[in-house]
């Protein structure tokens, strides 16, 4: 299983972090492909709550929360339905791991982990999907620094990201 993960610390304790990310209503504040989101469960926080996101191509997507640790670790998993097409490779899940790093910081991982079919999704794992997911998941991990640390003069802020990949 191609597993890929990015991290760093932002300046909160991990229970504001926690906060912003156990707010599933308003994960469009640190997921910008989500511009809506609309819960298809009655239970609106813990494992086994699900909702379906929106994107601003019209696509929706359904998830549901696997983990819920507070204030340590969330996962979300993709729920597929049984006639959903098999590609090469398959995004089980994104999870949060935060660890207190200091006075008022949290070191933030974030990780991603696929499933790969065939020889073709094994290659695509282990050589095109790591690179891809690291962007996406740095631009989640920028939204969510953002809530917490305003950008420096300049655009820039302060960031110690880190990055590693493991093939499974």
């Amino acid at each position: 299983m191609p597993t890929v993960s990015v991290s760093r610390t932002i300046a909160a304790s991990p229970e504001e972090v926690w906060a912003a990310l156990a707010d599933i209503e308003h994960a469009g504040r640190w997921n910008a492909a989500w511009t809506r989101i609309e819960f298809t469960s009655p239970q609106h926080e813990g494992a086994g709550t699900t909702f379906r996101a929106e994107t601003a191509d019209a696509g929706e997507f359904e998830f549901e929360a696997t983990h819920w640790a507070p204030p340590e670790y969330i996962a979300f998993a993709p729920i597929r339905g049984e006639d959903e097409p098999t590609y090469a490779v398959t995004l089980e899940s994104h999870a949060f791991l935060l660890r207190a790093s200091g006075d008022k910081a949290t070191r933030v991982e974030l990780i991603a982990a696929a499933s790969a079919h065939g020889l073709r999704g094994r290659l695509i794992g282990l050589f095109l999907w790591p690179g891809h997911q690291k962007l996406g998941l740095n631009m989640a991990l920028d939204a969510l620094q953002a809530l917490f640390e305003p950008e420096e003069e300049g655009g820039e802020r302060d960031q110690e990201p880190e990055a590693s990949s493991a093939p499974d």
